[in-house]
């Protein structure tokens, strides 16, 4: 994705249509924001190149780094009994929906964060969540219908943040609704 990124910058860099601008500009602000960030995965990361360095293009050029958008997938899990609906962030992350007769619950997958509570910003509600790690992976229980999974359903967006507001992750939720909903008809 970085390497797209990059391309797309090069092409829209006013010096890589043969002026006399140095493209090296660019790239010593986009390492300064990672060097002020978390790592080139983080949304802080990404809105630091959105804000400091591509605001910083002429205006005819106006590129904006694209979002990741994954569609959610729906199905019967691998191990046959489950079904699930679920969604992937550009890092490989995941945020996933699972669910039989008697379980209903999200998971975060392959997330570098520990068990505990977390902030889940679904547009401008934020939702504190308790995540554990029950069933080998960070996981909460939700019951279809809850508040928690009304958001995800009509939400663009979800922003995993810490209990200190910075960003852990973010996942887009478009095709959420559809995914979810047959998800929980194979369930309930």
């Amino acid at each position: 994705m970085m390497r797209q990124v990059w391309l797309v910058l090069m092409l829209l860099w006013p010096g890589a249509g043969g002026t006399q601008e140095d493209p090296m500009v660019l790239q010593r602000c986009i390492w300064a924001c990672l060097a002020d960030s978390p790592g080139a995965a983080s949304l802080q990361y990404n809105q630091c190149v959105e804000a400091r360095c591509i605001a910083s293009l002429p205006q005819q050029a106006s590129p904006r780094l694209p979002d990741f958008r994954s569609d959610w997938q729906v199905g019967l899990a691998s191990n046959g009994v489950h079904h699930y609906a679920g969604t992937q962030a550009e890092q490989g992350y995941a945020f996933n929906y699972f669910c039989t007769p008697g379980e209903s619950y999200f998971v975060l997958a392959d997330v570098p964060i520990e068990a505990g509570q977390y902030r889940m910003l679904i547009g401008s509600v934020e939702y504190l969540v308790p995540f554990d790690r029950a069933r080998g992976a960070l996981t909460v229980d939700i019951p279809p219908g809850s508040a928690f999974m009304q958001a995800v359903q009509r939400g663009r967006w979800l922003t995993v943040q810490d209990m200190s507001r910075r960003p852990v992750i973010r996942f887009s939720l478009a095709g959420a609704r559809a995914a979810l909903e047959a998800a929980v008809a194979q369930c309930f």
